[in-house]
This record gives C-alpha cells, structure tokens and sequence, in this order.
C-alpha cells in the first residue's frame, strides 16, 4: 500500500514540474507577444514562476499561476512585468511602464 502512495506522489510531481515548465513556456510566448506588439525588448531568460494561487470570484474557483519577466525600453531602462496564466484558460500579461500598468488579455 504504501508503494502505491508513494508511487502516486512522485508520478503526481511530475505532472506537475511538467504543467509548470508547459506554463513557462507559454509565458514566454506571450511575454513575447505584448512586448513586441508595444515595441519593447524582452530580456532573454528573465521569465521565471513568481506564485501559484487559489483564486475565487463570482462563485468561480481557478488556479492562478505567475510568471515574472524584465523587459526594455530603448534598450536601457530595465522593468517587470507578469504573465498570468489561470486555468482552465485564461492569459493576462501585466506590463508595468512610466505611464502605468498596461494589462493586455490574450486568448
């Protein structure tokens, strides 16, 4: 019995590092997408799992996970931004520019 629970629980985290890594990737894409649509440079390799949420509203419960990232502007003035991705399916990129945050929902 107890080779089964154990079993379930490296088989359960590696579904997990696998949907973690999927979702890193997809971050990066849109990461990609927002900045490239502003003119904006993404740093190589700055996309990175910021949290995993549990989130309620409007009687809706989803998991909410954030990826982090740095982007450009001109080329010199470093800033953050955040992918979040909530299931089932939702995608959302926060950019935080001088001029305020610009939040783009993606599909």
């Amino acid at each position: 019995m107890i080779e089964l629970f154990i079993f379930l629980l490296v088989t359960g985290s590696i579904v997990a590092w696998w949907q973690l890594m999927q979702g890193r990737q997809k971050a990066r894409w849109a990461a990609g997408q927002v900045c490239g649509n502003h003119e904006l440079q993404l740093l190589d390799d700055t996309v990175s799992l910021s949290s995993i949420t549990w989130n309620r509203d409007n009687s809706n419960s989803r998991i909410q996970i954030n990826y982090g990232f740095e982007f450009a502007i001109n080329g010199a003035k470093r800033r953050r931004g955040v992918v979040t991705i909530g299931f089932p399916a939702s995608l959302s990129v926060t950019l935080d520019l001088e001029e305020g945050r610009l939040i783009e929902n993606l599909k």
